[in-house]
């Protein structure tokens, strides 16, 4: 490289799709570059073949010692060298009509664009198997809860089905935040660019990138009400599309985060806790307790959530301390934005392979739970009224009985209207409950 400040073991070689990027925009610059008549086809020719071998086996001794480094510059001379010494074309000529910035910011692009599509597929599938989970548990009740106090019973199908809901909305905001990598700026990035770029080089370069890399790529919209190059200076000054990135991914490892905590609660115990759920046992037992399941999978996705915290505000920082001419700082927001994609989409998919299909209720603590919840009293408030209520909740914690129970012995109901009143099947139906209501409600 030429000036790189290295600081990390890591190679271009840990990144494959970012060479395969790279190799896509050299491949399709060139092509332009022939068409242009700037370069010869000869020497296009040498460029595309050389790019074409780089793509399908997109690993080199020349990345494997070089490591990333801070500078957009040192990713293309990089290139540019390996592409020259291979095809012994000049290195001006793999290079033209091109710059440093534009050439690494469509790079970075492309190859977010391609995790992705990779990775995830990690997320779909944990929304396929909570709605699955959602089916398998449609009619089996349990307690729900309110500030972790007993509410009215719901069922299980409605809580895992909230789960896979609350990650496909996050995921479609992933897939909208797309939308921003599909612009690229390939041939219009330096300031200086627009003045020395051939006429024509950066629509039709793009357009054969589209082509290449299977992307709908496309120029960004211009407004031409606005002042003169406004275009190309809003493509180099601080780009947010990384802290876009950021901010729904954290969005996205939140919710996943927030169902596993909630799972961590649902299986605690084995005695002493909710315990209403069993989590496969990945890792059972302790050092000082035989008989527990730990809770690992859950806790592996709370810290997939924890680390993209940390590169979510690393982004931020990053772009609020950019210069006012070009973005020197985001490379290493770039590469930990493609770990985050990674570790999200794995992680989804080892917490489906060792959680989310093995989850099991436990029907006894269950029935437990609803035959005992003093959350019914709601359904006495509403038939009964106040007072009554007030009395039964009273008697239920005293007594340490169920609610039908202090119905019946206080003589509010009997044996034969009680189950009527406090049947729980209703509940599996939130339009039953609401008829009932209607029907039953208190009149003074």
């Amino acid at each position: 490289m030429t000036n790189s400040i290295l600081f990390s073991k890591r190679s271009l070689n840990s990144y494959p799709l970012f060479i395969q990027s790279y190799a896509e925009i050299k491949k399709a610059a060139a092509k332009a570059n022939k068409d242009l008549g700037c370069i010869t086809e000869e020497a296009a020719g040498k460029i595309i073949s050389c790019c074409d071998k780089l793509k399908e086996s997109p690993q080199s001794k020349i990345f494997e010692t070089q490591a990333w480094c801070i500078d957009g510059v040192d990713f293309n001379f990089l290139f540019n060298s390996f592409i020259s010494a291979e095809t012994g074309v000049q290195v001006d000529l793999v290079n033209k009509n091109q710059i440093a910035n534009d050439v690494l910011q469509t790079a970075q692009n492309l190859t977010v664009l391609k995790y992705l599509d990779v990775h995830m597929f990690g997320v779909e599938t944990l929304i396929r198997a909570l709605r699955e989970k959602s089916i398998e548990f449609q009619d089996t009740l349990h307690i729900g809860r309110s500030h972790m106090q007993e509410s009215l019973p719901v069922t299980w199908g409605g809580v895992f089905g909230a789960m896979a809901l609350s990650i496909q909305k996050a995921l479609e905001e992933i897939n909208n935040v797309r939308e921003v990598f599909l612009e690229v700026y390939l041939g219009a990035t330096p300031i200086d660019q627009f003045a020395v770029c051939a006429p024509g080089f950066s629509s039709l370069a793009i357009e054969y990138l589209r082509r290449y890399s299977h992307f709908g790529l496309r120029k960004p919209k211009i407004d031409f009400s606005d002042q003169p190059n406004t275009y190309y200076i809003a493509s180099i000054e601080g780009n947010d599309k990384f802290v876009r990135l950021l901010g729904f991914l954290r969005l996205l490892a939140l919710n996943i985060a927030r169902i596993s905590n909630d799972l961590y609660l649902y299986s605690s115990g084995p005695r002493c806790g909710i315990s209403e759920l069993s989590l496969p046992a990945i890792a059972p037992g302790s050092t000082i307790m035989p008989g527990k399941i730990n809770p690992s999978m859950p806790e592996l996705m709370l810290q997939v959530f924890h680390q993209t915290m940390s590169v979510d505000q690393m982004a931020c920082f990053s772009y609020v301390e950019e210069d006012i001419d070009l973005e020197p700082t985001n490379n290493p927001v770039f590469f930990d934005s493609l770990e985050i994609v990674e570790v999200i989409g794995r992680g989804s998919s080892k917490f489906v392979e060792k959680c989310v299909q093995g989850i099991s209720l436990k029907p006894f603590e269950n029935s437990e739970h609803l035959r005992n919840s003093a959350s019914l009293i709601a359904i006495v408030r509403h038939i009964f009224g106040n007072k009554t209520a007030s009395q039964v909740a009273e008697y239920c914690l005293d007594r340490k009985v169920s609610v039908s129970t202090a119905l019946i012995e206080l003589g509010f109901a009997n044996s034969n209207n009680v189950s009527t009143i406090l049947g729980l099947e209703k509940f599996k139906n939130p339009q039953e409950v609401k008829a009932f209501l209607a029907e039953n409600g208190y009149k003074d």
